[in-house]
């Protein structure tokens, strides 16, 4: 019975923290698609190439839209932690970046409920999303980081000749 409890919080606190996100990147696309035009002008005004900027204005909205049943779906709901943790961070080194005035000038301002936020507290934001998708990972492993990006191969594991 116990197990059960644990296994049912377990799900329910994942498909909340996927919940959460899934909405932010629903309304995130939602409102770049609702007004195209405007988020057209404001991916050129980025310092980016414009064939670049051409392409992110549509793919940027699919990938946030393609991720929210993939959260939702217990079997794939890792995968698209770990793909929500990484757009997020990207996004937050960009903002990161572009708060340390390297491009001179501010190259966009967010749609929707984050343009009146400041880009510190739009870092602060991002980071509390990446905190929750860090922490379903963490959730969904039980508490166990399998780390095999970085496997070093120690001098047991080497072959003997």
């Amino acid at each position: 019975m116990y197990n059960l409890m644990v296994i049912m919080k377990k799900e329910t606190t994942l498909l909340l923290i996927s919940g959460f996100i899934a909405a932010l990147f629903f309304y995130a696309a939602f409102s770049k698609l609702m007004d195209f035009e405007k988020s057209i002008g404001e991916m050129r005004n980025q310092i980016l190439p414009t064939a670049l900027a051409a392409i992110l204005v549509w793919l940027i909205p699919v990938i946030e839209l393609s991720l929210i049943p993939f959260l939702l779906i217990r079997n794939t709901r890792k995968k698209a932690l770990l793909a929500a943790l990484i757009l997020l961070s990207c996004f937050t080194i960009y903002i990161g970046t572009v708060m340390t005035g390297i491009f001179g000038r501010i190259p966009c301002s967010c749609g929707g409920i984050l343009k009146n936020m400041s880009y510190g507290t739009h870092l602060i934001f991002n980071i509390f999303f990446i905190c929750a998708a860090a922490i379903g990972l963490a959730i969904d492993n039980n508490g166990k980081i399998n780390n095999k990006w970085f496997y070093l191969k120690t001098e047991r594991s080497l072959p003997k000749n």
